[in-house]
């Protein structure tokens, strides 16, 4: 069986990814649903991703994968001064 590891790293943020637009992708990740993000809270989590099809001959599988991590204070910082300055102006 062909397989890929993904490694989420986690160390300065919460990071979450999600295995998405498959039908045949295997993730082992208990209880794993294809669309969900898998959150990792600190530190690194290793993914095992494979081909989950039947006929494991039957080529190659496509899916996306997309990453996002929890947003810094910085960000929230420069949303309530935008909020702040909106007010003022009405």
């Amino acid at each position: 069986m062909s397989y890929c590891v993904v490694t989420v790293n986690a160390d300065d943020f919460v990071a979450r990814v999600v295995f998405d637009n498959t039908s045949f992708l295997g993730v082992e990740e208990e209880d794993y649903v294809i669309g969900y993000p898998i959150d990792v809270e600190s530190g690194e989590k290793q993914i095992v991703i494979y081909n989950g099809a039947a006929d494991t001959g039957s080529g190659s599988v496509t899916f996306i994968i997309s990453f996002s991590g929890a947003y810094s204070a910085l960000s929230s910082i420069a949303a309530a001064a935008t909020a702040i300055t909106l007010l003022n102006l009405f």
